[in-house]
């Protein structure tokens, strides 16, 4: 490492340059998951760059251009939504808000990462507090990004080292913010020992990475109690977004999902799952959707698990709904954490007398309603609770169902705007970090892929193709037990909130004494 370090300064690059190379690659392994090794390589030189020279004092400035690289990188497949179909947008319109979610997402990104990281400044000039600090900021950093209305917690650490399942394990201990810990406390130790010559820090880091590594060994080959299994099928119609809505299609997607519920029934499956508003057309009990389903149901005596969309007075919302043999409905979950832009518009008075066009954002004009609970819905006895695609990022949804006695949890979603982009990946990879955190199985199903199995230890299995229709089966079985996690929640970010306060405390209380001397 240090060789490399001396390398990069003989180039004689600006630092600037350096720090925004050193974010560029740090984004890899959220494209290239068995490069989880990357995170720990890419931060130990940014921070040798920060913290040499004294260059903490403008650790905005490096922080930025730092989040720059990371964040652009880490956003590029939203450039698959180009051309933007399915809304009433000109190609000129379209090709606007594209390149302002490409462009303004990263830099909006970037200066809540670094006008949060600056706090560091405040950190006395101690090893101690400078690698507890870091990681403590890092954590608040990761954990605004998961509030208000642009809530958007993507960039996780945690996501970057799903390409080692043994590393995270542990999130079923300490939650998602812990890695945080591991990844950015390693780092800065490992960069101090750069910059110091010092094998001790070196070695307290490589120990602060081994017992996680350890640890997840243990909890991954840990066997774990389950009850009776469900024979599940998963169907992928291959609809996309752009296709869905334009009426000519809806016949053609109708029959798919319907045939392949058909094959599903006659393979043995018990319960079949249907993605996120996979057949586009509003579902109540009575309407024809509704009766094709139950027909299915009544037939071969099976479950059919459906994301749909269901209005009343209040608008409308987006939904996953079981229909019993007897063609009684379960309890219904709506979907909690909406798509800003996709599903409602944040600020939209201010926005819109901005950029009339935006209100086109909403598709098909709907006027979507958040959910409110967990509502748990029975399957052959087995307790389910539902995630809606854009949920599954965020890891107290999936731990509020376990607390209402989910034994087995389903994601349905539709990924299909970003086509076969890493994007679709990375958001397969936050169920894999749910099933983990939660010691549940996950039933995964997209519209256009990626469906998946995820076993309680973060495997995917079966996992389809994207852009293709498929047909999988798995045999998933309920839960019971709990997680230390599910028990003692993001307790890291507590005691990173109590450490931060910690430093603010002391900095002012020192600045106080100065002041008196």
């Amino acid at each position: 490492m240090s060789r490399v370090i001396n390398n990069l300064k003989g180039l004689r690059l600006s630092p600037f340059i350096l720090c925004f190379v050193a974010g560029i690659v740090y984004a890899l392994p959220y494209y290239f998951n068995r490069l989880f090794f990357l995170s720990f390589l890419s931060l130990t030189a940014f921070f040798v760059i920060l913290l040499t020279n004294d260059r903490r004092k403008k650790i905005f400035r490096y922080f930025y251009v730092f989040s720059l690289g990371f964040y652009f990188t880490l956003y590029l497949w939203l450039s698959k939504l180009y051309p933007f179909a399915g809304f009433d947008f000109t190609p000129f319109q379209g090709t606007v808000i594209i390149i302002f979610a490409c462009i303004g997402i990263p830099l909006y990104h970037a200066l809540v990462h670094s006008l949060i990281m600056s706090v560091t400044r405040l950190l006395p000039n101690k090893d101690t507090y400078i690698i507890a600090g870091f990681g403590a900021a890092w954590i608040l950093s990761e954990w605004l990004m998961s509030l208000g209305p642009l809530s958007f917690p993507w960039g996780r650490i945690a996501l970057s080292q799903v390409g080692s399942l043994v590393s995270v394990q542990t999130v079923s201990l300490f939650g998602s913010y812990f890695l945080v810990i591991i990844v950015v406390c390693a780092s800065m130790l490992f960069s101090l020992a750069v910059i110091k010559k010092s094998r001790f820090l070196a070695a307290v880091g490589c120990i602060l990475i081994a017992v996680n590594l350890l640890t997840g060994t243990i909890l991954y080959y840990l066997p774990i109690k389950q009850g009776e299994a469900v024979k599940v099928a998963v169907l992928q119609g291959n609809a996309a977004s752009g296709d869905k809505w334009e009426s000519g299609n809806l016949q053609r997607i109708w029959n798919t999902y319907l045939n392949m519920a058909d094959e599903a029934a006659m393979n043995g499956a018990e319960l079949i799952v249907l993605p996120e508003s996979a057949i586009p057309v509003r579902f109540y009990q009575g309407g024809e959707l509704y009766d094709s389903l139950a027909e299915i149901t009544d037939k071969y005596n099976i479950t059919i698990l459906a994301g749909v969309i269901v209005s009343d007075s209040k608008g409308s919302y987006n939904s996953v709904i079981a229909v019993y043999p007897d063609g009684s409905l379960s309890a219904r979950y709506d979907k909690q954490h909406l798509v800003p832009f996709g599903e409602y518009i944040p600020y939209r008075p201010f926005l819109e007398a901005v950029f009339p066009f935006i209100n086109g954002l909403n598709l098909s004009g709907m006027n979507t309603v958040p959910g409110e609970d967990s509502a748990i819905i029975e399957i052959k006895g087995i307790k389910n609770g539902s995630l809606v695609c854009f949920d599954s990022i965020f890891d107290s949804l999936s731990r509020r169902s376990v607390r209402d006695g989910a034994e087995l949890l389903t994601v349905v979603t539709n990924d299909s705007w970003f086509k076969d982009s890493a994007g679709i990946k990375q958001h397969l990879g936050h169920s894999v970090l749910r099933a983990i955190e939660s010691r549940r199985y996950i039933i995964r199903a997209a519209n256009t892929g990626i469906s998946a199995f995820i076993t309680p230890k973060g495997d995917a299995i079966e996992a389809t193709q994207a852009l293709t229709e498929a047909v999988i089966y798995y045999d998933a079985a309920p839960i019971e037990s709990k997680t230390l996690y599910f028990y003692i929640g993001n307790a890291v970010l507590y005691i990173a909130v109590a450490f931060q306060i910690f430093i603010f405390g002391l900095y002012f209380y020192n600045k106080k004494g100065s002041k008196r001397e």
